[in-house]
């Protein structure tokens, strides 16, 4: 019997995403999660085994047994210190809990059984007592991802992201950030700024964009994100701010492509450098360790950006994909980095993983039922409804690569420029009417343009919250000021903005970011001015009152992409600009797939429906105060192309 293996469990470890031995990270119900069980043999020969767990949710309740995915060996002559077990995903026994017993509330181990993987005999068992941890509930994390379409080359040729470049971002989000679900969404538009195009050219149409699905009803918590395809450049990603407060409103854009860093080689990095950018939005900082900047250095807990270090026993783990090819793994504390460094091989370190869960709980907050604007926001006059028929109109069903000649629409025309709208008020039903407005500012040479300026709705404007900071004190950043100036001679309406500086400084560098706002165009509007410093950098000028739409008519299929053409009662104005949004769902929910558009051309992803879907596309053509909107059903009940 002295040669009868025996085997002693050191520790047994709950993880997620990354933990320590005494389970101080959170773990979040509904997450996948895994036992690692760190076992080693005493006496007797090298030997394979397997195991099980009892796993009891409360003690009232009957034990769940969990068999281990895997089998290891344990050798009494050469056992590995448990440090090198815990950063070897195949020197730990691994049992991955079923999704029900991840749901809110306390998980005990209580019991554990092991056996010779041949035979099936049972071996000696001693060690302490399996771990209880609690799962605590979270909100999913929402993100719209936009594939951003460029041309490149001679001759040009349109360059956008794999599929595969989309589905590894996702899963990797899933698998590091400290969410049960990615609620997600996603298209592709093209880049209106011409290749080689910078991160905040993106981040201004992105802001644009997430205006105008916020106007339509959009959820306030959805994080934006622009994937740029390095098959033509490579674009610096970059974050539009850093957010001290929950702002899901600041967007993000990266680089995605094949590149190997040195140390990626699953065949796409835009999945952890997207991972890093979104990590701006939710106001994490650069740890400053491998050449980023320095904002987060004092507070940064473990050496050299590390996920742990000797006096921090965290381990990171990945859950793995299969769908992707991706295998379960250990990711050793002093050997990864976290993810808002620069340096190799990284994830998510437990200070940024709490960082982000506790971020995504204000945010969650503050949308259901959080303090309001700062200033309230009235609301404008209802528009007045017209029904237009286009003389050669189609059946408004079938593909529109089937040529139909036209779609019938239905426009919507706001009210007129200001003092001529029917709405009632003491101003002509005016004053309450929103704008956003976004452009790019460079303050270090003092220069700034507006870039965009779409008329919206009060549910464009996003929540605040009513108090300080949710992280730090940092002091408040740089501003700019919106004026907008009324004919007549009335006041201007001036509101002090907040220049969202971007996340990813050069040293030495211009300081260059954004302004993002949706403020009130007051009664008579006739232009606004972007102030910096007192001085005016640039001024918008509506063109006159917008065209109405009076026909979308397919245009056939271009570089892959549904083209329409826009017909109008008159011929518009240099000035004027469009915007497409779709509807999958027959008008239920709007998707904004264009905005600044300047020709009077719609290109759609027809990636993004599936057969059957009621498909639709609303038009809003606007001189920047004022807009017209036509809505026409593309597919009669099923998904063009």
């Amino acid at each position: 019997m002295s040669s009868q293996p025996h085997a002693v469990l050191d520790a047994a470890e709950i993880t997620q995403a990354v933990q320590d031995l005494n389970h101080s990270v959170t773990l979040i119900a509904g997450k996948t999660t895994v036992v690692r069980l760190y076992l080693r043999s005493t006496s007797g020969p090298a030997v394979s085994v397997r195991g099980a767990i009892a796993v009891r949710r409360s003690p009232a309740e009957p034990a769940t047994t969990v068999t281990s995915m895997n089998a290891i060996t344990l050798d009494p002559v050469q056992p590995p210190d448990l440090a090198t077990r815990r950063g070897d995903a195949g020197l730990s026994l691994n049992f991955v809990l079923p999704s029900w017993l991840t749901t809110e509330g306390a998980l005990s181990v209580s019991g554990v059984n092991v056996v010779d993987a041949a035979s099936g005999v049972p071996l000696p068992l001693t060690g302490p007592a399996g771990p209880t941890v609690w799962f605590r509930a979270g909100p999913p994390l929402r993100v719209r991802v936009l594939g951003m379409r460029y041309r490149y080359g001679d001759p040009p040729t349109v360059r956008a992201p794999r599929e595969l470049d989309y589905q590894a971002l996702l899963s990797w989000l899933k698998r590091a950030y400290p969410v049960a679900d990615v609620i997600s969404s996603r298209g592709e538009v093209d880049a209106l700024a011409p290749p080689d195009f910078l991160a905040v050219q993106v981040n201004a149409q992105l802001a644009a964009l997430r205006a105008l699905d916020m106007s339509a009803g959009g959820d306030q918590r959805t994080h934006y994100y622009g994937l740029v395809a390095d098959s033509g450049f490579f674009m610096r990603g970059e974050a539009s701010g850093i957010p001290v407060l929950p702002d899901a409103a600041t967007v993000a854009s990266g680089p995605t492509g094949s590149a190997t860093f040195g140390w990626d080689f699953d065949g796409v990095y835009g999945d952890w450098y997207g991972a890093h950018e979104l990590g701006h939005t939710f106001g994490r900082k650069h740890p400053g360790f491998c050449g980023e900047s320095h904002s987060d250095l004092l507070n940064y807990p473990f050496e050299n950006g590390q996920l742990g270090d000797a006096t921090h026993g965290y381990v990171g783990f990945d859950v793995g994909d299969p769908t992707l090819g991706l295998p379960m793994r250990a990711l050793p504390g002093e050997q990864w980095h976290d993810v808002m460094t620069y340096c190799a091989r990284q994830w998510l370190s437990s200070y940024t993983y709490d960082g982000i869960r506790l971020r995504l709980l204000a945010e969650d907050a503050l949308v259901a039922g959080g303090a309001p604007a700062a200033e309230p926001v009235p609301v404008p006059a209802p528009p007045l409804w017209t029904t237009a028929s286009a003389a050669g109109t189609g059946t408004g069903s079938g593909r529109p690569d089937e040529r139909n000649p036209a779609r019938t629409v239905t426009t919507v025309r706001e009210p007129g420029p200001a003092g001529r709208a029917a709405g009632p008020g003491p101003d002509g039903g005016t004053a309450g009417r929103l704008v956003s407005v976004v452009g790019t500012v460079n303050l270090t040479r003092r220069e700034g343009g507006i870039q965009f300026v779409n008329p919206v709705a009060p549910a464009a404007v996003p929540p605040s919250l009513a108090s300080g900071p949710a992280h730090g004190d940092e002091e408040s950043g740089p501003t700019a000021v919106l004026r907008v100036l009324q004919s007549g001679g009335a006041p201007p309406r001036e509101i002090q903005v907040p220049v969202k500086l971007g996340s990813e400084p050069e040293p030495g560098g211009d300081r260059t970011g954004l302004i993002d706002a949706v403020t009130p165009a007051g009664p008579a509007p006739e232009a606004v001015e972007l102030v910096l410093d007192g001085e005016v950098v640039d001024t918008f000028h509506p063109a006159g009152g917008p065209p109405r739409l009076r026909a979308a008519r397919d245009a056939g299929v271009a570089d892959g992409m549904v083209r329409m053409a826009l017909e109008f009662d008159e011929d518009p104005e240099a000035g004027y600009s469009y915007s497409a949004q779709v509807s999958a769902d027959g008008g239920r929910t709007w998707r904004t797939v264009g905005v600044g558009l300047k020709e009077p051309t719609v290109d759609l992803d027809r990636r993004q429906f599936g057969p059957g879907d009621d498909v639709r596309l609303r038009i809003t053509t606007t001189n920047g105060f004022t807009s017209t909107t036509a809505e026409t059903s593309l597919s009669g009940g099923g998904a063009p192309g």
